[in-house]
């Protein structure tokens, strides 16, 4: 747009510049900082939805203080190494996954740096540091057996937080969809859950199992006491206001968590974790709500095999809203199938089980009773 300023004007430009190989003065580029916000906001407005891409802002402020908010142009492939693989680097508090996302984040934002030519070096060279881990990794990922899913959900003393734990249990939904869930997605008439999925964009009805619906009319009860009459537009699980203080006890916090019906739950990682605690369950590294998830899928898949479904697998993919059902295979954990293979072939016959518990005879011992 003609007029709009280019750069942030927190930018400071030195009296005589230093000249890169591109003869781009140094101190013409934004700061990361502010970079990173336009290229938020790019992503925003991509997205058509207009809700605010927190964890992205997120990543780029880190970031920022990583480099000391410097120019763009000054930035060299070893900054953003560290900055995902040094002391205190993203490795030590993101799961695979999560990592693998925040890689084509930054691909993605050094690009379009470079679409303006804000870097000296293209971004293959700035990202050459980054080393791919598969996020299909072989390793047995943790997965709760139904004693211990309940016993999360005895742990959770809050009703807002047990109510989204049984939710997800029944359902094995993303936390990313569950905390969109208004009260009018419910029918408990019908026995349906009317649920949008923002990672494929579409509506499915997911039905309604009859311990979901009872943790539901619990909360559903306990939300109007809470905040009278609950509209049809309020979310399901509302995020809860910030502490204030006792009237006339400056320093002595409300003990009442009060909600806010209009607002939903922005960090949900925390409701986990502090609940298994509580439970004595030890989650894995980077793992949160998606180990509920894995664990609706291992005990629905057992539930399908135990009532004779030869369809068991495709079930489970219907049910995860999964496209592809090799990525179901890897939500299941197929490598119990694994044990349960080597414990019935290590040190047993097989092409000669039926033969005499598996004798093998000696081809002697043959020739000669042929003799």
């Amino acid at each position: 747009m003609p007029g709009k300023l280019l750069f942030s004007p927190a930018v400071r430009r030195s009296t005589e510049p230093t000249k890169g190989v591109l003869g781009m003065a140094r101190s013409a580029t934004p700061k990361v900082s502010y970079a990173g916000k336009l290229y938020v906001e790019q992503r925003e407005a991509q997205a058509g939805h207009g809700r605010p891409l927190h964890y992205l802002r997120s990543l780029f402020r880190r970031f920022a203080v990583h480099v000391e908010d410097c120019h763009v142009s000054t930035l060299r492939a070893h900054h953003i190494e560290a900055f995902f693989y040094g002391d205190g680097g993203l490795h030590e508090t993101c799961g695979a996954t999560t990592l693998a996302n925040y890689r084509a984040t930054m691909r993605s934002f050094f690009r379009f740096c470079e679409r303006r030519e804000w870097t000296l070096r293209t971004m293959e060279v700035l990202t050459e540091g980054l080393r791919e881990k598969s996020t299909q990794a072989n390793r047995n990922r943790y997965r709760m057996t139904r004693e211990e899913v309940l016993l999360l959900l005895e742990a959770a003393d809050y009703p807002r937080d047990r109510a989204l734990i049984a939710f997800l249990a029944n359902t094995g939904l993303r936390i990313s969809e569950a905390v969109r869930m208004r009260v009018r997605d419910v029918a408990f008439n019908k026995g349906e859950l009317y649920v949008y999925l923002p990672k494929t964009k579409e509506e499915v009805t997911v039905p309604l199992s009859l311990d979901l619906e009872r943790e539901l009319r619990d909360w559903l009860r306990i939300y109007t006491e809470e905040v009278g009459t609950v509209k049809r537009s309020y979310y399901l699980f509302p995020v809860g206001q910030k502490r204030k203080f006792i009237h006339g006890h400056a320093q002595v916090p409300d003990p009442v968590r009060r909600l806010n019906p209009e607002g939903w739950i922005t960090h949900p990682t925390y409701i986990i974790k502090d609940v298994a605690v509580k439970a004595g369950i030890e989650l894995d590294p980077g793992d949160a709500w998606h180990t509920l998830r894995r664990s609706f899928a291992r005990i629905l898949y057992d539930d399908c095999v135990h009532m004779g479904h030869d369809n068991a697998l495709r079930i489970v993919q219907a049910a995860l809203n999964h496209k592809e059902v090799s990525t179901t295979e890897r939500y299941l954990g197929l490598d119990i199938e694994r044990q349960k293979y080597a414990q019935m072939i290590k040190g047993k016959p097989f092409l000669t089980a039926g033969q005499e518990g598996g004798k093998i005879i000696p081809l002697d011992e043959r020739r000669a009773s042929r003799g």
